[in-house]
C-alpha cells in the first residue's frame, strides 16, 4: 500500500479506537459564518436567582450557521413567560424575531438588517407605535451610537411632536467605557403653542482582563435585547466589573458590581451581580451558565 495513503488510514483507525469525535459545532469558536453568526461557546441555559430564589432564567437555541435560532425568557417569580420568539434569516443580512413580547398579547415581530459595510444594526417592531433604531459599531463589532428619530401628528393636526432619542458610546480598548443617553422633544399645537425638554443621563462601565467570550454585557445595558444578543452587541472585548450613572455633575447613589467565576476554559461559569444604594447592598443576583 502506498505509504501517503496508509498514515492517513492509520490516523483514522487509532482515532476511532480511542473514541475521538468531532466537536459539537454549537459550542466552538469558529469564525462567523454569516454576518448573524455568533462565536464563542454556544449558551444554552441562563438562571438568574437571588438568595436561592430563581427570578428568571434565558434559554437559547441555534441553527447548524451559529445564529439564534429561539429565545425564551421566562419571569420564575410570577411564572410568566415574557419573551418567546423564533428567529428566521432571509437573507444574509435580515433577521426577524417572532412570537411573544411581554406585556403584548398577540403574536408580534421584530425585523433586523445588518449592515457590515456601513456598521450599523437598523430594527424595529411590528406593532403600532413601536420605535425604529439604529446601531452602530466600530470595526472591532463594538457598539457606538444608537439613535432613532419619531415624528408624530394627532388626527386633524391639532398635535405634533418630533423627538429624538440617542445614545453615544465612548470606546476603548474594545469596551464601551461611557454611555450618554438623552432624549429632546419638540412638540406643537394647532394654535402655534410650542414647547421643547431634553434629558441626558451617563453611564460608566469599568472592566477586568477577563474576555467576555458570552457577550454578559447584553445582560447589563438597557439595549432591545432580542435584536442585541442576536448580533453579539454591545460587542464589549472584556467583562464588565462596575457601573455606575450620573446626571449632569450629580453623581446617583446606585451602583453595581459584577464578580465571575469561570470553566476551565475560560467561559462564564456565574456572575453575580451585586446592585448598591451609596454603601448598602441592596439586591445581589447571580446569573449561572449552562453550556450545549
Amino acid at each position: 500500500m502506498n505509504k501517503r495513503i496508509f498514515c492517513p488510514l492509520l490516523l483514522l483507525a487509532l482515532l476511532s479506537a480511542c473514541g475521538e469525535k468531532p466537536e459539537n459545532n454549537n459550542n466552538t469558536n469558529q469564525e462567523p459564518q454569516t454576518a448573524w453568526s455568533l462565536s464563542g461557546p454556544r449558551v444554552q441555559k441562563v438562571e438568574v436567582s437571588s438568595d436561592g430564589t430563581p427570578m428568571e432564567t434565558y434559554a437559547y437555541t441555534y441553527d447548524d450557521q451559529g445564529r439564534l435560532s429561539s429565545l425564551v425568557k421566562t419571569d420564575q417569580l410570577h411564572q410568566e413567560t415574557l419573551l418567546d420568539l423564533k428567529y428566521s434569516y432571509p437573507d444574509e443580512t435580515g433577521m426577524k424575531a417572532i412570537g411573544k413580547f411581554y406585556p403584548l398579547t398577540s403574536s408580534r415581530y421584530i425585523t433586523a438588517v445588518r449592515n457590515d459595510g456601513e456598521k450599523t444594526v437598523s430594527y424595529t417592531g411590528s406593532w403600532k407605535g413601536a420605535w425604529s433604531y439604529v446601531t452602530r459599531y466600530d470595526a472591532g463589532g463594538t457598539a457606538l451610537a444608537t439613535v432613532n428619530d419619531i415624528d408624530f401628528k394627532a388626527q386633524e393636526g391639532w398635535y405634533s411632536a418630533k423627538t429624538h432619542f440617542g445614545e453615544a458610546y465612548s470606546v476603548s480598548g474594545g469596551c464601551i467605557t461611557r454611555a450618554e443617553y438623552g432624549a429632546e422633544i419638540e412638540a406643537q399645537t394647532r394654535r402655534k403653542t410650542r414647547s421643547s425638554s431634553s434629558t441626558e443621563l451617563t453611564v460608566s462601565y469599568n472592566y477586568s482582563d477577563k474576555e467576555d467570550r458570552q457577550n454578559f454585557a447584553a445582560y447589563l445595558f438597557p439595549c432591545e435585547f432580542p435584536v442585541w444578543v442576536a448580533a453579539g452587541l454591545p460587542g464589549c472585548k472584556k467583562l464588565i466589573t462596575g457601573i455606575s450613572s450620573a446626571r449632569g455633575s450629580v453623581q446617583y447613589p446606585s451602583t453595581t458590581k459584577i464578580d465571575y467565576a469561570f470553566n476551565p476554559d475560560g467561559s462564564i461559569d456565574i456572575a453575580t451581580r451585586t446592585d448598591y444604594n451609596g454603601s448598602e447592598s441592596i439586591l445581589v443576583r447571580t446569573y449561572k451558565f449552562t453550556y450545549l
